[in-house]
């Protein structure tokens, strides 16, 4: 890995940022075996450097030779018509702001809001928005100008990479279905999250911002140079368990999540019992995670290796 940096502008202090030069591979895959089935895994992470060039032979040998794919993500149904669809983006616009429209310096401490302010300045200066956010879609949005600052990007890119090579080999792909009976209310449990839980998740953030954003850049070089030891390190647990616990605080919201991962699971299991091979993409903090994916494959019989 290389290291550059963002020239300083209007006064602000230069950013170093994350380059990598050189074709890079990733990390091996995860092998999940059901008698002759195998379902591979391609751990991803949420933060990569933009300039990766990342090419995966082993990934490309698995779609020669796969039945089905499973890319991150779901196939999202609900029952929403044009109207509906006008009022949840109405809706939406409206609880991303505090009540009343407040600032965001109006509901943060003096102290927290100095701090907020200053990370905004270093990292999305031209960003005012953030300062009528919410206090955790605006840790979110701070987080991501943070990343892009320092040279990386999120994962997502290398989940379209591998969408367009299993479409080159006309591999099927699948996605676990996730139905949102109540769009309206799960937006408005958004707007309904206790002040102190997205405060707690803005602190957390900031502190990661303040201490932490170089583990971010060493976990992109882990996943670059495929050093899967280093992954298994959770790098900024505090910060996203923070932020999860205050989205999560409504029921409407943690059935989705905790449906989403069922959804998952039934996926990826019934692809392994069908399949002679699958492929399929998934973040590593969701793979490692206590009771996270690959527990839970473990606790249905199936075996859980990493490739050579």
């Amino acid at each position: 890995m290389l290291t550059g940096t963002v020239a300083a502008q209007d006064g602000l202090e230069p950013i170093e940022e994350v380059t990598v030069s050189g074709e890079r591979a990733g990390p091996s895959l995860w092998r999940v075996t059901h008698k002759e089935n195998t379902l591979y895994i391609l751990g991803t992470v949420t933060a990569l450097p933009k300039k990766l060039e990342w090419r995966s032979l082993e990934v490309e040998r698995v779609l020669d030779q796969a039945q089905q794919f499973i890319p991150t993500g779901s196939d999202v149904s609900a029952d929403i018509g044009p109207i509906k669809a006008v009022k949840l983006y109405l809706q939406w616009r409206k609880v991303r702001k505090n009540d009343a429209a407040a600032s965001l310096e109006s509901v943060l401490s003096p102290t927290l809001f100095a701090r907020f302010e200053a990370a905004r300045l270093k990292y999305a200066p031209s960003n005012r928005s953030l300062l009528e956010r919410r206090p955790a879609l605006a840790a979110a949005e701070l987080w991501r100008d943070a990343l892009s600052r320092t040279g990386l990007t999120g994962g997502k890119d290398i989940n379209a990479l591998v969408v367009k090579l299993a479409r080159a080999r006309k591999v099927p792909r699948i996605r676990p279905q996730l139905r949102v009976d109540d769009p309206q209310g799960a937006l408005s449990e958004i707007g309904q999250i206790p002040l102190n839980a997205e405060v707690a998740c803005l602190s957390a953030t900031l502190d990661r911002l303040e201490s932490d954003l170089s583990d971010a850049r060493e976990r992109a070089r882990a996943w670059s140079i495929g050093d899967i030891n280093a992954l298994k390190i959770q790098v900024g647990a505090s910060q996203q368990e923070a932020c999860w616990s205050a989205l999560l605080s409504g029921p409407k919201i943690s059935a989705l999540k905790n449906n989403y991962d069922a959804a998952w699971l039934s996926t990826a299991s019934t692809a392994l019992e069908k399949n002679r091979s699958t492929l399929a993409v998934l973040s590593v903090g969701e793979l490692l995670k206590p009771n996270g994916a690959l527990e839970k494959l473990r606790a249905l019989g199936y075996q859980v290796n990493i490739t050579e």
